[in-house]
């Protein structure tokens, strides 16, 4: 009886500080993401019904283009500050090794930024003749991939986590949404272009840059200060395997990234700007209504590296069964909202041109559902020892995504591609999921 006691007290434990704080940090995303994802249905039925299929496209494919350069270049430094600032929370000495942390991360933030300038450069210089932009679309199209590129905010947004202030960061996303709905409606009312489009996108995203930073600073001003960036070399001696660690997520994120924005691009590339229209109206309301799986999956990594650096082992079993139940409920329950209120959305929203999309939306929505299924696992190898495997899954996965998203464009167009999404999301859940467990029976 003693030792079942001492369980149940475990699983209590785990329960209050796991599922239940895993819950109530997602409600916060949920809160400005949530609201986000509200306000972009009115944005985007303002930008899709305004521009068409085709002009939504060339939008899409410029908007695509600087995140898929982002994700190639940019350091996944948030999760760098949450993994290995996690031990530094408490305690004068902790936060200076904390602070010194985040000057690395920041200073890594900064060069992946202007990496990632250049790499825009060369790469809408030979996209622009694909993609059908003239010489002032593809200097526009530049214009919004530096801007975008140098709102640099994962570092902070790794500090608002770890410190558990995901109302803070809640607050500062819904910054994006609040200012690209009330620059569409001006750009609407007075001036509509593609143009002025992608200038209120620019704004939205220095302004939410800027807000994370002041948030952040406010919560953290020990830590987030300029006499850490020279003390960044020592964070290195401070936290073995750091350097591993950010090659491996920055190449993990650049894989998995793949199915979105260079799924996107290659659409662009080999069917055209309609197609690509289509296919990012489809991804965009997917990734509006099942939402709740990224906000999960980033409060589910905090979580998981706060639970095994403070309560060991046991209690990470215990997170991960509990967690593992309540995704598969929750990402079965999405699909079904899918099904019930797609086609009606995609006809109110953007008009009867865009109901070709209906059948993309459904393989996204489905691919998203069953990535919100395994959302704990990715975050369980990351939070332990499983960094490499991670990495080398999700090279596999890209792989196997890339091929069937040519075969499937080959044969079935966009749709094709929306199929590739479903075989790599079922692919990934399964492999993910052994490795996972595979990690937390090692401990």
């Amino acid at each position: 009886m003693g030792e079942e006691a001492v369980i149940a007290s475990e699983e209590a434990k785990a329960t209050k500080t796991g599922i239940g704080r895993i819950v109530a940090n997602t409600g916060w995303l949920l809160g400005g993401k949530g609201f986000g994802g509200v306000l972009s249905l009115f944005y985007l039925a303002i930008l899709t019904r305004t521009l068409g299929v085709a002009g939504f496209g060339q939008f899409a494919l410029i908007t695509g283009t600087s995140q898929a350069v982002a994700l190639i270049v940019t350091f996944q430094t948030w999760q760098v500050v949450i993994r290995f600032g996690s031990r530094f929370l408490t305690g004068a000495e902790n936060r200076h090794s904390f602070g010194r942390l985040v000057g690395l991360c920041t200073l890594l933030d900064i060069a992946g930024s202007l990496a990632g300038c250049v790499l825009a450069f060369f790469a809408i210089r030979w996209l622009a003749p694909f993609f059908g932009w003239d010489q002032e679309l593809a200097h526009n199209a530049l214009l919004f991939a530096l801007v975008m590129l140098l709102s640099i905010k994962s570092t902070p947004t790794g500090i608002l986590r770890v410190e558990n202030r995901f109302d803070l960061a809640a607050y500062a996303e819904a910054i994006i949404p609040i200012i690209r709905l009330i620059g569409t409606l001006i750009v609407w009312l007075t001036a509509p272009s593609l143009v002025n489009f992608l200038f209120v996108w620019a704004l939205s995203e220095v302004i939410h840059a800027i807000g994370y930073w002041l948030l952040a600073a406010w919560q953290a001003p020990d830590i987030l200060s300029l006499r850490n960036l020279p003390r960044a070399k020592q964070a290195v001696r401070d936290n073995p395997g750091i350097g591993e660690f950010l090659l491996i997520t920055n190449l993990g994120s650049t894989f998995a990234g793949m199915s979105q924005n260079i799924a996107l691009l290659i659409v662009g590339y080999f069917v055209g700007p309609t197609a690509a229209g289509l296919y990012r109206l489809a991804s965009q309301l997917s990734v509006a209504m099942t939402k709740i799986s990224v906000l999960l999956s980033r409060a589910i990594f905090a979580e998981v590296n706060l639970v095994r650096a403070q309560q060991g082992a046991e209690a990470m079993r215990i997170l991960f069964r509990k967690a593992s139940r309540m995704l598969f409920i929750t990402g079965g329950t999405v699909i079904l909202v899918v099904l019930v209120i797609g086609k009606p959305a995609l006809f109110y929203m953007s008009g009867p041109e865009f109901l070709p999309a209906y059948p993309l939306l459904i393989l996204l929505a489905t691919a998203a559902s069953i990535d919100l299924a395994g959302a704990i696992y990715e975050p369980t190898l990351l939070s332990g020892s499983g960094a490499r495997t991670a990495l080398i899954l999700q090279a596999c996965i890209a792989a196997l995504f890339i091929t069937m998203l040519l075969l499937g464009l080959h044969y079935f167009g966009a749709t094709g591609a929306a199929g590739a999404m479903v075989i790599a999301a079922i692919v990934r859940l399964t492999l993910f999921g052994i490795a996972a467990r595979r990690n937390l029976e090692r401990g």
